[in-house]
């Protein structure tokens, strides 16, 4: 299962190499970039369903602490048993057999064979309370990316976000499953379509019929997996063995930028087409599942 589904990560990732190197990208204007990107923020202000996660995710962080303070003053102090030595009695105020708290609080930095993290590596935020974790996992490739030379010359000028909400129950010593809800997104820029045997006299200059474009395609999907989790004194690591992707809605949209041969409705049409097999195969990229996802952060 494993072996199959990198096989289909690597053959998906050789289909846009090979759709891009086929693309003319051009006009990748900084300003213009950044003035059209969107912050993780923003996506959170328009869309109401990951507001309320997060807001619940938030009062998972107040509670969470509360309930554990209360539960330490109404219990009977260790200390004062009689039937125990002050060396055991410390080894079971330490808390969970995992770590040495019942309670702490993780950050981290994550990176995988995914479709979101091959080249932009995730931020993660957690809360441990065993044997649950609960956190965020953010992806923004104008924040934090690597190889961002083979991205370029891979896929062209694009930026890749993903707002993702998890939760992790250990089932062992260190295994888990986890479970996260998703808004994931892929904005393509200067996506090109140019019909070399079609002239069109512009301003009285020739030139090839053509259209550029920008392309978004969104995706709100929940992951299920498996993994192993260790803590040390002041350090994580988790590893993910696979997570499955399930799609629950995708979107899309187009910007056009330029356009020389609006008028022909031929054109038009063969656009539309070319536009709708691109936005097929990126909804088929962000379906894929990822694998060997690797977490290592601080514990707090």
């Amino acid at each position: 299962m494993l072996t199959s589904t990198l096989t289909q990560v690597a053959q998906q990732c050789l289909v846009n190499a090979y759709e891009a190197s086929h693309s003319k990208v051009v006009g990748k204007n900084l300003w213009s970039i950044l003035c059209k990107s969107r912050t993780i923020i923003q996506t959170c202000r328009q869309s109401k369903s990951m507001r309320l996660r997060l807001l619940l995710l938030f009062f998972l962080f107040l509670l969470v602490p509360m309930w554990v303070g209360a539960q330490e003053e109404s219990g009977t102090p260790i200390d004062d048993d009689p039937l125990l030595d002050p060396g055991t009695a410390e080894s079971l105020q330490l808390g969970g057999y995992r770590f040495e708290r019942n309670f702490a609080l993780l950050f981290g930095i994550q990176y995988g064979v995914s479709p979101l993290l091959l080249t932009s590596p995730g931020i993660v935020l957690g809360a441990y309370y065993d044997p649950i974790v609960v956190g965020l996992e953010l992806v923004d490739s104008d924040i934090l990316s690597a190889l961002d030379d083979l991205r370029k010359d891979g896929i062209g000028n694009v930026r890749i976000t993903n707002t993702a909400v998890y939760a992790k129950v250990f089932i062992g010593d260190s295994f888990y499953l986890v479970g996260t809800s998703e808004q994931r997104r892929l904005e393509l820029y200067d996506r090109g379509y140019i019909r070399y045997g079609e002239r069109v006299n512009v301003d009285g200059k020739i030139e090839p019929a053509q259209a550029y474009y920008d392309m978004t395609i969104e995706t709100d999907a929940y992951t299920v997996g498996i993994g192993v989790q260790k803590f040390s004194e002041n350090l994580f690591t988790s590893f993910d063995f696979l997570r499955w992707v399930i799609p629950s809605k995708q979107s899309y949209s187009v910007e056009n930028r330029y356009n020389n041969k609006t008028s022909d409705p031929n054109f038009m049409a063969r656009l539309k087409a070319e536009q709708m097999g691109r936005r097929d195969r990126w909804y088929s990229s962000m379906k894929l599942p990822a694998a060997m996802v690797f977490t290592v952060g601080l514990v707090f």
